[in-house]
């Protein structure tokens, strides 16, 4: 009895504290997005908490550069881990895919989140999560970087979210070979520079 009731209560915690991160995330991701928009114009802003995404996502690989993994296959499991950290719940579902387009190798990732924090009863007239979307670019250019001698490239955009209307919102990561010029990526998916103008960075 004694156990289940400790169970019961680490279950408790454990959920009274994904709801504080949740809410925080949401009210935080809101107050910027929208102060910032009112400020200098919704593209500005958009770009803006893009980069402070990209800082953070940075920020946070380069304090696991001690454990990074090599193998690129890893990126999912990367990624579900960062959207249980800092969304506060996991992600509806994710792919990783190998594709060939006009004779270049491109990994895709998507992350899927009917219910994310980050615009959670918002509705706004660009897409919303853009502060996550520069996480995941900083923090996939900085793995490269550490892990892979700056083999890759990689860019990460929101590509739906339902605070425009969208049936969830969706994380679009790619990942080429260095050599890929950027008009590669705006040819073959253009959606990704539709809010956010921003090419490839380098760490």
């Amino acid at each position: 009895m004694k156990n289940w009731l400790v169970v019961q209560a680490s279950k408790i915690k454990k959920l009274g504290s994904e709801k504080v991160v949740t809410l925080t995330v949401t009210k935080m991701n809101e107050l910027l997005v929208q102060s910032l928009s009112e400020a200098i114009g919704p593209e500005q802003a958009l770009t803006k908490v893009f980069d402070g995404g990209m800082a953070l996502g940075h920020e946070f690989m380069m304090e696991l550069s001690a454990v990074l993994e090599k193998k690129i296959e890893r990126v999912p499991a990367y990624g579900e881990a960062a959207w249980l950290m800092f969304a506060g719940k996991s992600p509806t579902s994710h792919t990783f895919e190998k594709l060939e387009i006009e004779g270049e190798v491109v990994w895709k990732y998507t992350l899927i989140d009917d219910d994310s924090p980050f615009c959670r009863n918002i509705s706004f007239p660009h897409r919303f999560c853009q502060f996550p979307a520069g996480a995941y670019q900083g923090a996939s250019q900085t793995w490269s970087a550490l892990a892979r001698e700056g083999e890759f490239h990689t860019i990460c955009r929101e590509t739906k979210c339902k605070a425009v209307g969208d049936e969830h919102c969706e994380l679009t990561l790619i990942i080429v070979n260095r050599e890929v010029p950027i008009e590669f990526i705006q040819t073959h998916f253009p959606i990704m520079f539709e809010d956010v103008k921003t090419g490839f960075v380098d760490y």
